[in-house]
């Protein structure tokens, strides 16, 4: 499915926001940081041009140029390799006065799952 731009990064932060953050009851500084992130990247589209300009990003994206992109190819690659290797680590450094930790979330499958159907539903 070609979705926006807005629309992957509108689905991840509903992701993240009503279905990973409640899970984190008992580590405010990671719901914290998490509402932060999500709202600073709605906002500014500069903190993810970073992730959309990524050469490999964009090819497992189909980026055809036209503003919209196609998901199946890295959903279906990331569930693929999470279901061979185990859960997707992904590291959230600490943040001075927030988190004086790095954090680890591991997704899986089913997280990736959920992800995609966020953003298909923004369509």
């Amino acid at each position: 499915m070609r979705v926006s731009r807005n629309q992957i990064i509108k689905g991840v932060a509903d992701y993240i926001k009503n279905d990973l953050i409640p899970t984190m009851q008992n580590d405010r500084a990671v719901q914290i940081i998490f509402t932060i992130a999500i709202n600073a990247a709605i906002a500014n589209s500069k903190l993810t041009d970073t992730i959309f300009d990524n050469e490999i990003v964009r090819a497992m994206l189909d980026d055809d140029g036209s503003g919209t992109y196609e998901i199946s190819g890295i959903v279906d690659s990331m569930q693929a390799a999470i279901q061979q290797y185990g859960s997707f680590p992904v590291q959230i450094p600490a943040i001075p006065l927030v988190s004086p930790r790095e954090i680890t979330v591991k997704l899986t499958a089913d997280d990736v799952s959920a992800m995609r159907r966020k953003i298909e539903e923004t369509v």
